[in-house]
C-alpha cells in the first residue's frame, strides 16, 4: 500500500515534467530559445552561461555552414537540434561545441536536409 501512495503523489510531478519537456521541444526560434534558457538559468546558472557561449559560437559557425542549429545544456552535457546540409557540417559543428570548456558531451539529433 506504501508504494501505491508513493507511486499516485509522483504522477503530478510526471505530469509537469511532461509539460515543461514539451514546452522545451516546441523552441524554434532564438527569442524563444533565449527565454528557455533564462529559465534554465534559475535551476542552474553555469549551464545558461555555457549554453548562450555555445550558441554564440554555433550561430557564427552555423550560418557560415548553412546549417540552423541550436544546442541546449544540461550539467555540461550538449545535445543538438535543428538541420545541416550534410554529416561533415554535424561533424564540424560538433567538434567546436565539444572544445568549449566546460563541455562534458555532445549528442547531436540534428536533421540532415534533402539532397537537391
Amino acid at each position: 500500500m506504501r508504494k501505491t501512495l508513493i507511486i499516485a503523489s509522483l504522477i503530478p510531478a510526471l505530469y509537469a515534467g511532461a509539460g515543461i519537456a514539451a514546452e522545451t521541444k516546441q523552441t524554434a526560434s532564438s527569442p524563444a530559445q533565449e527565454q528557455a534558457v533564462q529559465q534554465h538559468a534559475a535551476a542552474n546558472p553555469a549551464d545558461a552561461e555555457l549554453g548562450r557561449q555555445i550558441n554564440e559560437i554555433i550561430a557564427k559557425s552555423a550560418a557560415q555552414l548553412g546549417a540552423k542549429v541550436e544546442a541546449q545544456v544540461n550539467n555540461g552535457d550538449v545535445v543538438l537540434n535543428g538541420t545541416a546540409p550534410n554529416q561533415d557540417v554535424v561533424s564540424r559543428i560538433a567538434e567546436e561545441v565539444a572544445r568549449v570548456p566546460g563541455v562534458k558531451s555532445v549528442r547531436s539529433q540534428v536533421n540532415l536536409l534533402p539532397a537537391g
